[in-house]
């Protein structure tokens, strides 16, 4: 059979298996140019920036300039709930509101008959009532008698973040502000005012009570991110006593949040794993996307790899392909990433690249050791 003829054959598979391969190859060099760009960026960065004191005056020869600096989290003004009595000096506070609604949950069952392709389908509807923090919408379920959520929620979850946040004499800019995401439960033992606000376990709730809650019934968590006195080591341009993202020479806006008091050198490394998991998390993603491309198309790639003599052996074998599919992709992938690779490390870039190639170079001294047998 010819090329040809066995895509018209399997036009639909092969069809969505080279969309996967285009989609594959897109995000595994996306994520390789980004990956060099960000190491790159990182050491510039790292070669560029000084240690400061959180507490030194602020010398004008260092504005503009990539800082490093530790030190304890001053609040200017805390963030309230008043409603609540709540009072906290931190970097974020997040309100997270939830209602006590109806759910529908879908279940189908198919019935097929022993001879004829048709099928007769049913579905059974079960409601139970839940804490959501969306809104259902009622009128979308099969039965909506007996099962009335409300239209709207009376409260709205929010996070509200500090508008002053200083580490020693610097203040952090709203940027570096986002980055607080490490969120912990607030647990107070104030009461709110109001006698039909409820608390049980750390959260409020709105409902007459706590243990038999009714429809349109509101619970609300609250958590906050970034103490006032916490030790945090942060990396960004010094611009008028304001720590802000650094750009550098590629393009990259470098800014450094991590709790603890780290130094120059730790900070980067802790950075540096952080985009190293950030990566092979794409890897994978692209691998996976051009190993079942290459399992849809394999038909088309049997055919044309068998017809160069010392790539033969690299065939999708049609009754066991999965082990070829897999050298295949691998292949693919790590040609790919040695390319994006060769030209700014190029020891890492000829390592992929004969990674990618060894399987190739087996196939080839195969097929040489076997013509010189016969």
């Amino acid at each position: 059979m010819s090329l040809v003829e066995s895509y018209r054959s399997n036009w639909l598979i092969a069809t969505f298996g080279c969309i996967l391969l285009i989609g594959g190859f897109y995000v595994l060099s996306w994520n390789e140019g980004r990956a060099v760009h960000t190491i790159l960026s990182l050491d510039e960065a790292l070669d560029d920036a000084i240690t400061l004191g959180s507490d030194e005056e602020l010398d004008y020869n260092y504005n503009g300039r990539i800082v490093h600096m530790t030190g304890p989290i001053v609040i200017g003004e805390p963030l309230t709930e008043p409603d609540y009595n709540i009072q906290v000096l931190s970097v974020k506070l997040k309100r997270r509101v939830q209602m006590f609604q109806w759910v529908e949950e879908t279940v189908e069952h198919n019935y097929g008959e022993s001879v004829a392709s048709v099928q007769t389908e049913s579905r059974s509807y079960y409601y139970y009532t839940d804490w959501r923090d969306k809104l259902i919408d009622s009128r979308n379920f099969y039965i909506q008698t007996g099962h009335q959520n409300p239209k709207s929620l009376p409260i709205e979850s929010q996070t509200q973040v500090a508008d002053a946040v200083f580490i020693g004499k610097y203040e952090l800019g709203n940027e570096i502000k986002n980055k607080f995401t490490n969120y912990v439960e607030l647990t107070s033992d104030t009461r709110p005012d109001d006698p039909t606000i409820k608390m049980h376990l750390g959260l409020y709730y709105h409902s007459n009570d706590v243990f038999n809650p009714e429809i349109g019934d509101i619970r609300l968590l609250f958590s906050f991110a970034g103490m006032e006195g916490e030790m945090y080591t942060v990396v960004g341009k010094l611009v008028n006593n304001k720590i802000l993202p650094y750009r550098t020479s590629r393009g990259v806006d470098i800014l450094l949040v991590y709790s603890g008091e780290l130094s120059l050198a730790e900070v980067f490394k802790q950075e540096h794993h952080a985009q190293r998991l950030t990566t092979w998390g794409y890897r994978l993603m692209g691998w996976v996307l051009v190993f079942f491309g290459v399992t849809c198309t394999s038909t088309l790639l049997h055919i044309i790899l068998s017809r160069i003599s010392f790539l033969a052996v690299l065939a999708p074998d049609p009754q066991f392909p999965v082990g070829a599919n897999l050298m295949l992709s691998l292949s693919f992938a790590l040609i790919i990433a040695s390319i994006a690779w060769i030209l700014h490390r190029p020891m890492i870039g000829a390592s992929l690249l004969f990674a990618a190639a060894s399987p190739f170079v087996w196939c080839a001294r195969s097929v040489t050791n076997y013509q010189r047998v016969n």
